[in-house]
């Protein structure tokens, strides 16, 4: 793809994880001996899609992301800087945005516990993204969905018009910058960066991506992740 210049992978990982138990945060917890942030960046890593990497974590943990990078990536020479993340998602987004290398035209953003994503899909995603500016992987919804009040199902919700969405989410920079500042002049806020490009008014493209694409968020994610691995041994 010679039409790809300056692309950025920006890797979410600054959140404390305590959805799932343990001593570690989630994204630094092994998946059969690797860490699940390191099995989330080596696609990136690997790509020749991409040319920097931008990994937020919780600024304790900088040192110890760094060690894991040169240990699991040694002989890489792609470059990569890690910063500490802010007190919300949203925030730690925001400011990898800003420490992008000067002249970055396309961002990848992607959650750090997201360890499945294949080639493939970066290749569509980007693809994608040079014609429609906002690009993101989904996957259809399988069950009945409802909206709530209190403890109460009030309303069913039409699946054909949802879907589930994954990351990584592609960007044209300049748009992504636009959407943050927007944002955050309007007092509006979303674990979500596609939501901050809507909040412009701008439609997002779904690109259908696998269901093996899992964020490990609890104890039922890990496991599932956990057969993931196993399966792909056989």
């Amino acid at each position: 793809m010679d039409f790809l210049n300056n692309t950025t992978a920006i890797i979410t990982a600054a959140g404390s994880g305590k959805r799932l138990p343990g001593n570690r945060k989630k994204q630094f917890r092994e998946l059969e001996g690797i860490p699940i942030l390191i099995r989330s960046m080596e696609p990136f890593m690997a790509s020749e899609l991409i040319d920097n990497l931008v990994i937020t974590v919780p600024e304790s943990d900088i040192a110890h992301t760094e060690a894991l990078i040169e240990q699991w990536f040694e002989g890489i020479n792609k470059p990569y800087i890690v910063i500490a993340g802010g007190l919300e998602r949203q925030d730690s987004v925001f400011s990898a945005l800003q420490v992008c290398p000067e002249g970055t035209e396309y961002v990848a953003i992607h959650d750090g516990v997201r360890p499945f994503v294949s080639q493939e899909l970066l290749e569509i995603l980007f693809s994608a993204v040079v014609i429609d500016k906002a690009v993101i992987p989904a996957g259809k919804i399988k069950h009945t969905v409802m909206q709530v009040e209190g403890n109460y199902a009030v309303n069913t919700l039409p699946r054909h018009q949802l879907i589930n969405v994954f990351t990584p989410q592609v960007f044209a920079y300049s748009i992504i910058m636009e959407a943050y500042h927007q944002a955050y002049k309007d007092s509006y806020f979303s674990t979500d960066d596609a939501s901050l490009v809507q909040h412009l008014g701008m439609k997002i493209r779904y690109i259908w991506d696998n269901d093996f694409n899992i964020k490990v968020t609890d104890e039922a994610d890990l496991f599932f992740a956990k057969q993931l691995i196993e399966k792909k041994k056989l």
